[in-house]
């Protein structure tokens, strides 16, 4: 299958839903080990190592990345965002009541809700602004307020303090300004994750037009394309059931 550049590409790119099924595997690999760990309180060294941290990383790059180039194959990215906020809405309100050690607050299902609406409502600026551009600006910006957790914008030594009212209360909690009292086991605040899902914005472009290389619309795995079209399903499943699977196991073993 050759995809020639500016030719409309298939209504669906097949890598992405890979892509998406890889990132699922290791978020459930990923919680697993974090409820052994922090539930169950089995020693794990990866909880310590390099490994843990690139794993964390990969998982939630690849789903901010990947919901903002679906953005361009949405036909209602306001319908989509206001359904999946709602989703992570409910889920607060289920761990606040069943879990509060687990409270989240603004996790990755909040903060992809919210991005998405944003999206949608900045449709018609974003447009005017060239892909490259576009790409290039909001990696830049990502990695400016990348520091926002500890009070700076900026980089280096180039950095600038925050003033320090934004961090004594938790209002602006979404934006990723909070106080120590903050808690929220699952946490991806506004800044700087929104304008890395800008650059999945930016991308989806290229992919949309046919402008990737054809294997990113070849279907190669079809069970890891099967698990990526169920994201949403699995993202709000998979921790009650391996929490049960473990509870089960370290009962009747």
């Amino acid at each position: 299958m050759k995809m020639v550049p500016g030719q409309p590409a298939a209504s669906r790119a097949g890598f992405l839903d890979e892509w998406r099924g890889i990132a699922l595997l290791c978020m459930l690999v990923y919680h697993a080990c974090y409820d052994l760990y922090a539930i169950f309180g089995v020693p794990i060294p990866l909880f310590s190592s390099l490994f843990y941290i690139l794993l964390q990383r990969f998982i939630g790059y690849s789903f901010i990345l990947i919901s903002g180039i679906a953005c361009s194959y949405s036909r209602s990215n306001l319908k989509r965002g206001a359904v999946v906020f709602g989703l992570a809405t409910a889920m607060t309100f289920v761990t606040a009541f069943v879990m509060p050690e687990q409270l989240i607050m603004f996790g990755v299902l909040h903060f992809l809700g919210v991005s998405m609406i944003l999206a949608a409502l900045l449709k018609s600026f974003l447009e005017k602004i060239p892909f490259w551009l576009g790409i290039a600006g909001s990696l830049f910006l990502f990695i400016c307020t990348s520091s926002v957790y500890s009070g700076k914008i900026g980089i280096g030594s180039l950095a600038l303090h925050l003033p320090s009212f934004l961090f004594q209360s938790n209002i602006l909690f979404f934006l990723g300004f909070h106080n120590a009292s903050f808690f929220s086991s699952d946490y991806y605040p506004l800044l700087p994750w929104f304008f890395l899902f800008l650059v999945g914005v930016f991308w989806g472009r290229v992919w949309k037009n046919g402008q990737m290389p054809a294997f990113a619309y070849q279907t190669h795995i079809p069970p890891l394309v099967a698990l990526g079209r169920y994201t949403i399903l699995v993202y709000i499943v998979h921790q009650p059931v391996i929490y049960l699977l473990l509870f089960v196991w370290f009962q009747f073993r």
